[in-house]
């Protein structure tokens, strides 16, 4: 394992006010951006005002990619959103943009892909040197995962095809030139309650965050604008 890249969890915050606190004001790049690909074209739709793109876009100046030609088509004629490209994250050299982006967000989208590794070469040509690359995944030894699988009622999304854990990350990201600054968990907005089991769960997690059910990883590009 790279040893420059080996940092210890050490967070649990929630994903998406993380993520926002990060790209506020910048110039952003979401992959991904439309998300819940287990529903089916209408909910994505109707879901459009909750989503992360829909945040980032009052905040920041965002460019979005998705490979869901049809709900994009649907956003464009009801003017819900204009500025989501589509494309296949998997082959990023063909999307018709070029200049490079102060943040990176791909978000949930990493255990979706048959090949993870051309997304990580893909985003190099839109870095720069400083530019924050963020990345977040379920985490395969959180102990929400855990505890579902050890009582039966583990379901993985219908589109995971690889699950990840903090080493295997590390090893990932190394193996296509990214340096990390930091690793951490977090919980989904969604989780937000009071909840019995959310509240302490929380607690825990925020004491050994290595625990948290989603890894959240920022790094950045050894290889920006190649």
């Amino acid at each position: 394992m790279n040893c420059q890249n080996r940092k210890p969890i050490s967070q649990y915050f929630e994903r998406e006010a993380r993520i926002l606190e990060i790209c506020r004001g910048k110039r952003i790049l979401h992959l991904g951006c439309v998300g819940a690909t287990d529903l089916p074209d209408e909910d994505r739709i109707k879901l459009a005002p909750e989503l992360l793109h829909s945040r980032l876009s009052k905040i920041a100046d965002v460019t979005g990619v998705d490979s869901s030609a049809s709900v994009i088509d649907a956003y464009q004629r009801l003017r819900i959103f204009d500025n989501i490209v589509e494309g296949d994250v998997q082959h990023l050299a063909a999307l018709p943009v070029d200049e490079p982006f102060d943040v990176i967000v791909a978000g949930d989208i990493i255990e979706h892909l048959s090949r993870p590794g051309d997304l990580l070469d893909g985003m190099h040509r839109f870095c720069k040197q400083d530019t924050k690359v963020i990345i977040t995944t379920p985490h395969s030894f959180g102990l929400p995962n855990f505890v579902r699988h050890a009582l039966g009622r583990f379901r993985d999304g219908d589109e995971h095809v690889m699950s990840f854990n903090s080493d295997n990350m590390i090893n990932m990201l190394s193996r296509h030139h990214y340096v990390i600054d930091s690793l951490d968990t977090c919980h989904q907005r969604s989780a937000r309650g009071w909840r019995p089991t959310f509240v302490a769960g929380k607690i825990l997690f925020k004491m050994m965050p290595r625990m948290g059910g989603t890894l959240f990883v920022v790094a950045r590009s050894q290889a920006a604008g190649g």
